[in-house]
């Protein structure tokens, strides 16, 4: 049943996907200037996180996200910040990238996931204690 599947073809294949892919997309990203990770206008600044200023990142994260009265609940996975909000509209985006935040997504109405990288567990536990 597999004899004769010829399976070198598919390495060979994809060795040409790969160096098509490559160049299609270099040009594409340079040509139409596509905004991917690392590349945007606006880069945040990181001295307060590099300095491990946990405490006044987690103070502007607070002020950012509309105050303690409109945080829910505030956990966090390997490199974001994940909170649940009452009021979307009172987020202060400006903000948030001035606390060094790598990125914001906002998935749902009510929710929000806030990028700090590897620094994440130390500003959530620098945003718990400032919250109780």
């Amino acid at each position: 049943m597999y004899e004769n599947t010829h399976w070198v073809n598919l390495i060979l294949l994809g060795i040409v996907n790969f160096i098509v892919f490559y160049f299609v997309f270099r040009y594409a990203i340079s040509k139409f200037d596509i905004k991917t990770p690392g590349r945007e206008d606006e880069m945040s600044d990181s001295s307060l996180l590099n300095n491990k200023e946990y405490d006044k990142v987690a103070s502007l994260v607070i002020e950012a996200l509309g105050g303690k009265e409109n945080i829910k609940q505030v956990e966090n996975c390997v490199s974001r910040l994940r909170v649940d909000v009452v009021d979307q509209k009172k987020l202060n985006m400006d903000l948030i990238r001035e606390s060094g935040a790598l990125g914001t997504f906002i998935p749902s109405s009510n929710h929000i996931h806030v990028v700090f990288g590897p620094h994440v567990e130390f500003v959530r536990n620098s945003v718990d204690d400032q919250l109780h």
